[in-house]
């Protein structure tokens, strides 16, 4: 049996003091064991190495039980991870379907009042779109010409240019 005494594992963390109660009635000096001295001492390594049977530790050393742990170990890691997708997936379209049915009167509101006004917007702002476009389209295009303009009174990039 494992005692807190003989390098086993740790009892309750027990005080140097006399503890008595209204009556006077105490439990007596107790050595104070720390639970870090249950780490530090070697006991619970030589106890673990006493009662652990042979063949275990023989089974241990040996490396042929790893790989179809580590396969069991990947599948269980797959799935966790497909059961923690599939759970996100749960908490996304729940919450996701009451947001959409809370939201659904101001989104028939928006598509009554504001969708016209964004529609008018659009449509008036279309030939400024428009304008810009075919400005944007003859300033490349001059733009162009004038590096050719340019390429072509050099006579040596000319000349580069067609070999």
């Amino acid at each position: 049996m494992c005692s807190p005494y003989d390098g086993g594992a740790p009892a309750m963390m027990q005080q140097s003091q006399v503890e008595t109660d209204a009556i006077g009635a105490g439990e007596g000096p107790q050595r104070a064991v720390p639970w870090s001295a249950w780490f530090t001492r070697q006991g619970w390594l030589h106890w673990c190495a006493s009662h652990v049977p042979q063949s275990w530790t023989q089974w241990w050393t040996t490396s042929s039980w790893r790989q179809p742990l580590q396969r069991v170990l990947c599948g269980l890691e797959g799935i966790l991870y497909l059961l923690l997708a599939l759970m996100l997936c749960h908490a996304l379209f729940t919450t996701g379907s009451h947001l959409l049915s809370s939201l659904w009167p101001v989104v028939a509101a928006v598509w009554r009042h504001l969708l016209p006004a964004v529609l008018l917007l659009v449509l008036s702002a279309l030939p400024a779109l428009l304008f810009t476009a075919s400005f944007l389209l003859l300033f490349s295009t001059l733009l162009s010409l004038v590096g050719l303009l340019t390429s072509m009174s050099h006579l040596g990039h000319a000349q580069d240019l067609d070999q």
